[in-house]
C-alpha cells in the first residue's frame, strides 16, 4: 500500500521511519508540508517527494491512503479532503477536539466508502491486547473501577512543538495528545463517560513550556468508576488498571501485566514488545483490503471525543492552580 502523509514533524518522522524500507505491506512516497525547504534534507533520506499542500497530496494518484500527522485542529477538515478524494485515511490521535467534529469526520469517510483508522498506537501494544482479552472474558467478575495514568516528558524536549502547548491544540492540556491513549482504553472498555470532576495544576516558569497536573473522576455507564492523571513534566510512566470484584489485571509500561487475584501473589508477566507504529500501520493497510478489522471503531471514536469534550469543558468552568 503507497501512502502520502500530511505533516512531517517530529511525529510524522517516526510514522514514517515505523515502516520505511521495513514493511512489506506499507511504503510511503510523497509528504505535505507548509515549508518544504525545511524538509528537503529529511525528506531526501526516507525517500519522499514533498508538496506545499494537502489538496496537492490527496490528489495524487499513486496513493492509496494518506496519513494525517497534523495540528489536533485540522484533522476533521484534513479526514473529509482525503475522504472526498477515494483515499483511505489514517489520523493522528485526537481524530477531532469535539464529539462533532469526529462524526462529521467519522461521516465523510462512510460516505465515501474509505476506510478510517485513528493512531491510538497503545491498543496494540501485547500488554493491552492481553488485559482487553482478560477483562472481556468475565473473569475478573463484576467490573467495578478503572484507573489510568499517562506521563510523560514531552513539555520539556527541546522539540516540542509551540503548538501541542496551545490551548487552540490542546484545550485538554497534556490530556489532548497522551493522556488520550488511557481515555480511549477507558472508553473502549466502558463505553460513554460522565466527566464527574476535573482537577488541573499549571506549573510554569519564565521560557519554558506550560507543565500540567491534570487529574479525572469519570463515571461509565453502567456505574464503573473511573480515575485518569497525567503528568506533562515528569518522566515516562503510564499504567492502565482495572478492577473486578473478583480480581484485577493493569497493564504497565511497554511490556509488563499483572494479574490480580485473591489468596496467591500477583501474576506479573513481561509480555514481547511490539512496534505498535508499524503495527497500526499495517493493520491499518490489511483493513482497507478486508483483510483485517482495525480495533479502534466508530463507536470507541466518538466515546472517546465525548469524554475530551467533556474534560475541557469542566476545564473551562474550573480555574487552573498556579504554582
Amino acid at each position: 500500500m503507497q501512502l502520502g502523509i500530511a505533516g512531517l514533524g517530529w511525529w510524522g518522522q517516526r510514522l514514517v521511519r515505523s515502516v520505511q524500507g521495513i514493511s512489506d505491506q506499507v511504503r510511503f512516497v510523497a509528504a505535505a508540508v507548509a515549508e518544504p525547504a525545511k524538509r528537503t534534507g529529511i525528506a531526501a533520506e526516507l525517500g519522499l517527494e514533498l508538496t506545499s499542500s494537502v489538496e496537492s497530496l490527496v490528489r495524487d494518484p499513486r496513493l492509496d491512503g494518506i496519513v494525517i500527522a497534523t495540528p489536533h485542529s485540522l484533522h476533521r477538515e484534513q479526514v473529509e479532503l482525503a475522504a472526498a478524494a477515494g483515499k483511505h485515511v489514517f489520523c493522528e490521535k485526537p481524530l477531532a477536539l469535539t464529539a462533532d467534529d469526529a462524526q462529521r469526520a467519522i461521516a465523510a469517510c462512510a460516505a465515501h466508502g474509505v476506510q478510517l483508522a485513528v493512531g491510538h498506537n497503545r491498543r496494540f501494544a501485547a500488554n493491552v491486547a492481553s488485559l482487553f482479552d482478560i477483562v472481556r472474558s468475565g473473569e475478573l467478575g463484576k467490573l467495578l473501577h478503572i484507573e489510568g495514568h499517562w506521563s510523560n516528558e514531552n513539555t520539556t524536549r527541546s522539540d516540542f512543538g509551540a503548538w501541542r502547548a496551545s490551548p487552540l491544540e490542546s484545550p485538554g492540556a497534556g490530556m489532548t495528545g497522551t493522556g488520550i491513549h488511557a481515555l480511549d482504553i477507558m472508553t473502549a472498555l466502558f463505553g460513554k463517560a460522565d466527566v464527574v470532576r476535573v482537577h488541573h495544576s499549571s506549573h510554569s516558569a519564565p521560557g519554558e513550556s506550560v507543565r500540567d497536573a491534570l487529574s479525572v473522576l469519570l463515571e461509565f455507564e453502567g456505574g464503573v468508576s473511573g480515575l485518569l492523571a497525567t503528568i506533562r513534566p515528569t518522566p515516562r510512566f503510564w499504567r492502565i488498571h482495572v478492577f473486578g470484584l473478583d480480581g484485577s489485571v493493569e497493564a504497565r509500561g511497554d511490556t509488563e501485566l499483572r494479574v490480580y487475584r485473591r489468596g496467591v501473589p500477583p501474576e506479573v508477566m513481561q509480555l514481547p514488545p511490539t512496534d505498535t507504529l508499524r503495527r497500526e500501520l499495517e493493520t491499518f493497510a490489511e483493513s482497507c483490503l478486508g483483510l483485517a478489522d482495525y480495533p479502534v471503531t466508530a463507536d470507541h471514536l466518538v466515546n472517546c471525543a465525548c469524554a475530551l469534550e467533556g474534560i475541557v469543558a469542566r476545564m473551562d468552568n474550573e480555574e487552573p492552580r498556579h504554582d
